[in-house]
């Protein structure tokens, strides 16, 4: 049996910046995002459409006052560095013999930048992810879609509590990720490590 841990990229594995993302268009409060925006980058995030049709959308929602540029970069920004402690961890289930998955809602331009700044990235070996899929966590198809790719997880974390209850419900082994040493707690509790 293939022992597969799945993890969440955003908040689990690396750090999001999205008020410095948002600042950069221009938005200081999360309040202020336009509906528009909010649904576009959610069915960017559903693989709906692609990251050049999000990109003359917003472009168009703001009058042209971004370039093409302007906007990836500041996408971009939203990607931050490697969570502490993670890439030890990770390392430690590699060599335990467990293999990493992504089991994450993300877009393509995003996927992008987790393989450039991520420190553990060359361990993870398999994904399942939401533009991909054509759905989001918690939705029951992403559940599924990676049982089909890998069976069960013998381990699944996430930062959003809906998600790991979703997982929960599918009979998996959830975690909520607070730190990395809790979920190194939960995984020497669940005899993983």
């Amino acid at each position: 049996m293939l022992k597969v841990i799945a993890l969440d990229i955003g908040g689990v594995c690396i750090r999001l910046h999205c008020k410095k993302a948002l600042n950069t268009l221009g938005i200081t409060n999360i309040k202020d995002i336009p509906v528009e925006f909010t649904n576009a980058t959610n069915m960017l995030e559903k693989g709906i459409i692609t990251t050049a049709e999000w990109i003359n959308f917003i472009r168009y929602l703001s009058t042209n006052r971004f370039s093409e540029h302007d906007l990836k970069t500041a996408w971009k920004m939203m990607i931050g560095q490697t969570i502490e402690g993670m890439h030890e961890l990770a390392q430690e289930l590699v060599k335990s013999g467990y293999k990493l998955t992504f089991f994450s809602d993300t877009s393509e331009i995003h996927i992008q930048e987790v393989y450039r700044n991520l420190s553990f990235a060359n361990l993870v070996t398999g994904s399942v992810l939401s533009y991909q899929v054509g759905h989001k966590k918690p939705d029951d198809a992403m559940y599924e879609a990676f049982e089909n790719e890998y069976g069960k997880p013998i381990f699944y974390v996430d930062d959003h509590p809906a998600n790991v209850k979703a997982g929960e419900k599918k009979g998996w082994n959830s975690h909520l990720f607070t730190s990395t040493e809790n979920m190194r707690k939960a995984l020497v509790n669940a005899e993983i490590l």
